[in-house]
C-alpha cells in the first residue's frame, strides 16, 4: 500500500502550480465569457464576434514559439508574472474601450500576452509530473483548474446582470493581480533547473521548431491534429453557447453563465477518474471514445428545439472533453525532451490556437449565412467524427 501511495506524494508541486493557474483562469474565464457578449452588443453581428474572438488566437498562434523559447531561456515563473501583469493592464484598457477597431487591437494584444501565461504554466506542470503517472498529474491539474472555468462564467454573468458586461474587465484585472501574488507566495522557490537554449533569430523560429516537433515522435502530427479538433469545440462552446442560450432559448446572462459553469463542472468531475483509467488501461480507447461521444452530443445539440434537450446535449459534450484532454496532454509530456519542453509545448499549443481561431470565425460566418445559430454544433459534430477516425486508426496500434 505504501508503495502505491508514494508516487502521489510527488504531486504536491503539481497542486501548488494548479492553484496559481486556477486563480489566473478566473481572470481568463471571465474574459472569455465577456468578450463575445460585449462584442455582439457593440456590433450586433455574429460574424464580427467570430472575427474579434479569432483575432485573440491568431495573435496567440504567432506568439507561441517565441514565448516557448523565452520560457526555456528565462524561466517559467518570470515569464508567468510578466504576462499576468500585462493582462491586468490590458483588462483596464478594455474597460474604457468603445469602438470595434479598438476591440480588435486589444484582442490581438491580449492573445499574444495570454500565451505567456499558458505556456510556462503548463510547462511547470510537465516539469513537476512524475514519470509513471503523467496522465494522473494532468488529471489533478485539470481537475483543480476546472474550478476556475466553473466559477468564472457564473461570476461574469452575475457582474454583467448587476452592473454591465464592461465591469467584467475590472474583475479580470483583479484576478490577474491576485494570481501574481499567489505565484510569488507558492512557486517562487519551486522552479526546477533546465539547460537554457539560446534564442535564435526570429525568421528561423517557426520552421525550426515545427521540424523538431514533427521529428520528435511518429504520432506527433496526429496528436497535433486531435488537439486542434478538440479546441474547435472549446472555442464554439465559449463563444457561441452563451449567445445561443440567450438569443435562441431565452436565458439571461446569469443563466448562460450557469450553463457554461455546469459544463465545466461536468468536465472537472470526470478529469481525474478518466486520467486514472488511462494510466491503467491505455489512453487510446478513452480518447477515441471521447471523440465519439462529442460527435453524438453535438449532433443532438444541433437538432435540439427543447431547452432541456439542448442543455442535456451540451452537458454530454462537455463530459467528452474529460475523456480526451488528459490523454493528449500526457502524451506530449511523455514524448517531448525535457531540455526543449517549453519549445515543444509552444508548438503543441499552436494546435490549440488553430482550433480556437477556426471555431469562432467559421461558426460565426456559417451562422450569418444560414441564419441558424445552432449550425455551429453541426460543425463540431463533423470535426469530432474526424477526430474519432484519426484517434482510432493511428493510436490503437500504438502501445499508448
Amino acid at each position: 500500500m505504501a508503495a502505491e501511495l508514494k508516487p502521489y506524494s510527488k504531486l504536491s508541486n503539481v497542486i501548488l502550480a494548479s492553484i496559481v493557474s486556477l486563480i489566473a483562469i478566473l481572470a481568463i474565464g471571465i474574459y472569455d465569457f465577456t468578450l463575445p457578449i460585449f462584442t455582439e452588443g457593440e456590433s450586433g453581428s455574429f460574424g464580427i464576434v467570430g472575427v474579434i474572438v479569432s483575432l485573440v488566437y491568431i495573435a496567440s498562434f504567432l506568439a507561441e514559439i517565441p514565448v516557448g523559447l523565452a520560457t526555456d531561456k528565462f524561466g517559467r515563473i518570470k515569464v508567468m508574472i510578466a504576462a499576468l501583469a500585462i493582462i491586468a493592464f490590458l483588462a483596464i484598457v478594455y474597460f474604457f474601450t468603445f469602438s470595434i477597431l479598438q476591440l480588435a487591437i486589444l484582442s490581438l494584444l491580449f492573445g499574444a500576452i495570454v500565451v505567456a501565461f499558458w505556456v510556462p504554466s503548463t510547462v511547470l506542470i510537465r516539469d513537476f509530473s512524475p514519470k509513471k503517472i503523467t496522465s494522473q498529474a494532468q488529471g489533478v491539474y485539470l481537475s483543480i483548474t476546472q474550478i476556475g472555468w466553473i466559477l468564472a462564467p457564473v461570476m461574469a454573468g452575475f457582474i454583467a446582470l448587476t452592473f454591465s458586461d464592461r465591469h467584467n474587465f475590472l474583475a479580470v484585472a483583479g484576478f490577474a493581480l491576485l494570481a501574481i501574488i499567489f505565484t510569488l507566495i507558492l512557486l517562487r522557490r519551486k522552479e526546477t533547473k533546465h539547460s537554457r537554449k539560446p534564442i535564435k533569430p526570429r525568421i528561423t523560429l517557426l520552421s525550426d521548431s515545427f521540424k523538431r516537433y514533427k521529428n520528435m515522435h511518429r504520432h506527433a502530427i496526429s496528436l497535433y491534429s486531435l488537439t486542434a479538433i478538440v479546441y474547435v469545440w472549446i472555442a464554439v462552446q465559449w463563444t457561441f453557447v452563451p449567445l445561443i442560450s440567450i438569443m435562441k432559448f431565452g436565458f439571461n446572462e446569469i443563466g448562460a453563465g450557469m450553463l457554461l459553469g455546469a459544463m465545466s463542472a461536468i468536465e472537472g468531475a470526470m478529469f481525474f477518474s478518466s486520467s486514472y483509467v488511462m494510466d491503467k488501461i491505455g489512453k487510446k480507447y478513452i480518447v477515441t471514445g471521447g471523440f465519439i461521444l462529442l460527435f453524438a452530443a453535438t449532433y443532438f445539440a444541433f437538432l435540439a428545439h427543447n431547452p432541456l434537450v439542448y442543455v442535456f446535449s451540451l452537458l454530454l459534450a462537455a463530459g467528452s472533453i474529460s475523456w480526451i484532454l488528459p490523454g493528449t496532454e500526457a502524451l506530449l509530456t511523455e514524448i517531448a525532451p525535457s531540455n526543449i519542453l517549453g519549445e515543444m509545448s509552444a508548438v503543441f499549443d499552436t494546435a490549440k490556437d488553430i482550433g480556437l481561431m477556426v471555431g469562432p470565425i467559421v461558426a460565426g460566418f456559417l451562422i450569418e449565412i444560414f441564419f441558424a445559430p445552432q449550425i455551429s454544433f453541426l460543425l463540431i459534430a463533423i470535426s469530432a467524427g474526424s477526430g474519432a477516425v484519426i484517434s482510432g486508426l493511428l493510436f490503437w496500434p500504438d502501445k499508448h
